[in-house]
């Protein structure tokens, strides 16, 4: 069976709302909660309060103004040679990221992977997705280095997602979403393990 271009203009705007959805946790001490508060300067670090904020500092700090900017311009970009614009921040990337603990890489390409997850929706070129999806394959080790294994199991559904619904990867799509079941079986993320079984589902319907 055939999805019509409906269906998967439905589908893609689903994704990329869920990816957008993801409970905010603390970038210290990993708490999730609404009453988390973001880093004034670059409002995307979230701690449960002044005690993490302040032992969190020394790494943040590293990155907090360029972050920062990168989000002035994200937040500014209104066209497709704005979000250009935006991609050539990835030249910084690799310099934020020297000698940085996974938490803090791990943050950063967060930062630029949802950078360009905004990008495509604002402009739909493909070119952000493309990124996307090598930022996020280099996340997914760090993130299992910090045994953070339910972001690990969202970051393949993430990939999969990208490759199934809009750069019609079929068979690299189901290979991401059985990573990303075997996860989520292995340390007992029901949600993860749900998302990636009804992903295969789609695959097997598109193929």
């Amino acid at each position: 069976a055939r999805w019509s271009a409906e269906d998967m203009a439905e589908d893609v705007a689903l994704a990329l709302q869920t990816l957008a959805l993801k409970a905010p946790s603390c970038s210290h001490c990993g708490k999730e909660g609404a009453e988390l508060k973001k880093c004034s300067v670059c409002q995307h670090a979230s701690y449960c309060g002044a005690a993490c904020q302040n032992a969190d500092w020394k790494k943040h700090k590293k990155t907090c103004v360029t972050l920062q900017d990168l989000r002035k311009r994200v937040l500014a970009a209104a066209a497709a040679a704005d979000w250009r614009e935006v991609l050539k921040w990835e030249g910084r990337m690799e310099e934020l990221m020297a000698r940085q603990p996974d938490d803090t890489c791990t943050t950063t390409l967060e930062v630029f992977s949802a950078s360009h997850r905004a990008g495509f929706k604002a402009t739909g070129i493909n070119e952000h997705l493309d990124s996307l999806v090598g930022l996020e394959e280099r996340r997914i080790p760090l993130l299992g280095n910090l045994q953070r294994f339910r972001d690990q199991g969202d970051a393949m559904c993430d990939i999969a997602c990208c490759n199934l619904l809009v750069l019609s990867e079929t068979s690299e799509a189901g290979r991401w979403f059985h990573r990303a079941r075997d996860v989520g079986a292995a340390h007992g993320f029901f949600s993860v393990e749900s998302k990636a079984c009804m992903g295969l589902g789609k695959a097997v319907m598109k193929e």
